[in-house]
């Protein structure tokens, strides 16, 4: 059952994906068609992310005591109804709360998908099968940038009604194993034994998920909007972006086959300095084939990195408290992710370039990797910090 499982799970993590990225495709024409300024934009984006580390923190906190499965259907029917509805409001306040909704669920789905695949697989398949896990992300990934090739004649409401779509998951996640929780102590005593006993692991995992959120939703959330500015090249910017984001699926796939428990975190930090070096191609060059080059392969690195950053933090605590783990991980990264959309949306306003925004990606890449480098590899581990 164990590739089944991963399966409906696998599909779930692509539709939380294509719902997390579907604001970004949206940008460009809330811009133009709603008439709202890019920073507004960028705070659309805030607050998205805002509710993502909401829904992580609370929903992933109460899985540990009601079990993954029922919250992981809640999750589901929040963020899809969500984001249908924004197909039939226009207000910016209105639609700031339902993006804010949209964001808890999904915060809640990405949390419980990273933390309840191992308890439902077996023990020596994770590694492997965390790495498939991230690789649908890249499928929804790819699914977004390819639909919103094709529906770059509908309406934002048609493109918003597509988002409902994941309820039609509600009947496969019902098959899911129940596992039991065990959560033994009360919330207090949970933050006590996250905080104090596995304090230090913790701390670089905050870290490192900060790090990775942002990077990757100040770069996803922004680049349809910023390949706008290739078209002075004669690029077709929706046609170049379907191999980029395609290659979120090949990243997470070739790790599979190399990753080991020993090495998880080693090799976090080198593809995070490779991203960082992608990055760097990316900005310092007007070549419109280097531009092209430095984006694809820091799509490559920055997926493959946080492919490994999944697999390593449900393995960093124990089933008592892997939820709020997860959870805490994931909320704490998602100030990250309210800050990146912001601040980037902010930059390219007021400079006009996309290019100072690439260098705080490019310092956080390097932070990342250097907490990664020091990141301890298995739950065994990180007791003895």
């Amino acid at each position: 059952m164990s590739r089944g499982n991963l399966l409906i799970l696998g599909v779930l993590f692509s539709v939380t994906s294509f719902d997390t990225l579907l604001l970004g495709f949206t940008i460009p024409r809330l811009i133009s068609e709603y008439g709202i300024s890019h920073a507004q934009a960028g705070l659309l984006g805030t607050i998205l992310m805002a509710g993502i580390g909401a829904g992580a923190l609370i929903l992933g906190s109460l899985s540990d005591f009601t079990g993954r499965k029922n919250v992981i259907l809640l999750a589901l029917f929040t963020f899809s109804a969500s984001t249908g509805i924004l197909g039939v409001v226009k207000g910016y306040v209105p639609m700031s709360i339902l993006v804010f909704a949209s964001g808890f669920g999904l915060g809640g789905s990405i949390t419980m998908t990273i933390a309840y695949l191992p308890e439902i697989v077996n023990r020596s398949l994770i590694a492997r099968y965390m790495c498939y896990l991230e690789s649908f992300w890249g499928v929804g990934a790819l699914l977004i940038v390819t639909a919103s090739s094709l529906l770059v004649r509908s309406s934002l409401q048609d493109i918003f009604f597509i988002g409902v779509l994941p309820v039609l998951l509600i009947p496969f996640l019902w098959k899911l194993p129940d596992v039991p929780p065990s959560g033994k102590e009360n919330l207090t005593g949970s933050l006590k034994t996250l905080l104090v006993d596995y304090r230090k692991v913790t701390f670089v995992l905050w870290v490192i998920w900060f790090c990775a959120i942002y990077t990757y939703f100040g770069v996803f959330l922004w680049l349809p909007e910023i390949f706008i500015s290739l078209l002075r090249y004669g690029v077709s910017g929706n046609f170049i972006l379907i191999p980029i984001y395609a290659v979120q699926i090949l990243s997470p796939l070739l790790l599979s086959r190399i990753v080991e428990g020993k090495n998880t975190g080693k090799l976090m930090g080198i593809y995070s300095l490779l991203a960082a070096a992608s990055a760097m191609l990316f900005i310092a060059t007007s070549l419109p084939s280097l531009v092209i080059i430095g984006i694809f392969l820091a799509s490559f690195f920055s997926i493959g990195s946080w492919a490994l950053l999944i697999l390593l933090t449900p393995e960093s605590y124990p089933q008592s408290i892997r939820g709020l783990g997860v959870g805490s991980a994931a909320s704490i990264g998602r100030a990250g992710g309210i800050m990146a959309p912001y601040i980037t949306g902010h930059l390219i306003g007021i400079t006009g370039s996309y290019r100072p925004s690439f260098v705080v990606f490019i310092a956080m890449f390097a932070l990342m990797a250097l907490f990664a480098f020091i990141l301890p590899t298995t739950e065994q581990e990180g007791m003895f910090w």
